[in-house]
């Protein structure tokens, strides 16, 4: 297993894995329930679920992330929202075409730290490319979404542009999933080809030999499919096209009417970035923590890394804390030894699973009993 320390020396501390959303925060925000008062912690990661807690308006959010690179990208994040308009921020961003992203970065760098000030200064390309689409994750389903293009290409038009379930569900089963569509999509989801493109150090490591990563992902996106519109999920449209609408569906935080709150909450929550192990963080935290958002860091640990982490998510967590985490292709179970320590809402797991747009994820979403049972 890579042990953080490895992961901070290596490779994939020094690029951006992750620049855009592959989460749907709406299920964060319905499990956790954050309020004015709570002091949250979050993965980084590409910055927007982040981004998308501050529809909560908590007190502080703590970022935190293996990779100093995913920091520096919400810092530029946050500082293209707080001094651009919408329109503005999503060609920045690489959403709208633009001409000038080098010109709009001299403008707000004053507002980074001097460590992502000169990351940036290093990484101009990044910048002028559009920075979401820049990461390794999403290179490597744009030149997926290049090869899907080629072979359907009026396919995927009709499939993006259906604006009834209905429809879209007879379109699926008519002329969508075809027997080469399959087998196609079968070779693309091979653990093996995308742990080559990805090179991601946790990427796969503790799934089960007995999984079929491409039947698990097959069934959740004909789940999607057939549950969810396209047309409204910036999770499938981008698998799909390699970008993203700015017209419709797109990421929480860069909602029309939810940019002016993301905006205004800027000024109302203290953001703190942290690059560090979760656990480690955790141990040495000096104040409780009410809500966690810890996403997929299940992926990247064996199983007595991941009940340590869960004690020590226990140890940091106000009264009534809640603790929201996702899996990746398989769900934890969770021991004896920690299912005492929380009270797990399965009725709620269940409805995320069902309704959660970047549909690859399961859930476990906990509150902490300040008694455990016994």
């Amino acid at each position: 297993m890579n042990k953080p320390n490895d992961i901070l020396l290596s490779d994939y501390a020094e690029r951006i894995s992750y620049s855009g959303p592959n989460e749907d925060s709406r299920s964060e925000l319905k499990a956790l329930n954050i309020n004015e008062n709570d002091s949250v912690l979050c993965i980084t990661g590409g910055g927007d679920r982040v981004l998308s807690l501050l529809l909560g308006k908590p007190k502080k959010i703590t970022a935190i992330d293996l990779n100093p690179c995913q920091n520096y990208l919400l810092e530029l994040k946050i500082a293209g929202i707080q001094a651009l308009n919408h329109e503005e921020f999503l060609s920045f961003s690489g959403i709208l075409p633009c001409q000038e992203r080098q010109n709009t970065y001299n403008e707000i760098k004053h507002l980074l730290s001097k460590k992502a000030e000169l990351f940036w200064a290093e990484n101009k390309a990044i910048i002028e490319k559009g920075f979401i689409y820049e990461g390794a994750f999403e290179k490597h389903f744009k030149l997926i979404s290049v090869i899907i293009k080629a072979i359907r290409p009026n396919k995927i038009k009709t499939l993006t542009s259906l604006n009834n379930i209905e429809d879209q569900r007879e379109f699926v089963r008519s002329q969508w999933n075809t027997p080469a569509w399959k087998t196609f999509l079968q070779f693309l989801t091979n653990k093996y080809f995308f742990k080559f493109f990805l090179k991601d150090p946790g990427f796969y490591q503790h799934i089960p030999q007995a999984i079929s990563v491409s039947e698990y992902l097959l069934g959740r996106m004909d789940h999607s499919l057939m549950n969810h519109l396209v047309l409204d999920n910036f999770f499938m449209t981008f698998l799909l096209t390699g970008k993203y609408n700015p017209e419709q569906g797109l990421p929480l935080y860069l909602e029309k009417n939810n940019y002016p709150l993301i905006k205004g909450a800027l000024d109302n929550t203290t953001i703190e970035m942290v690059t560090s192990p979760l656990e480690q963080h955790l141990y040495n935290s000096k104040s409780k923590i009410d809500k966690f958002s810890i996403s997929d860091v299940s992926a990247y640990l064996n199983e007595e890394s991941f009940v340590s982490l869960l004690d020590s998510i226990y140890l940091a967590g106000s009264e009534n804390s809640i603790l929201c985490m996702r899996h990746f292709i398989t769900k934890r179970e969770i021991p004896d030894t920690i299912r005492n320590k929380f009270s797990f809402n399965s009725a709620l797991e269940k409805e995320l699973n069902h309704s959660d747009i970047s549909f690859v994820y399961s859930f476990n979403v906990g509150v902490k009993c300040e008694r455990p049972f016994t």
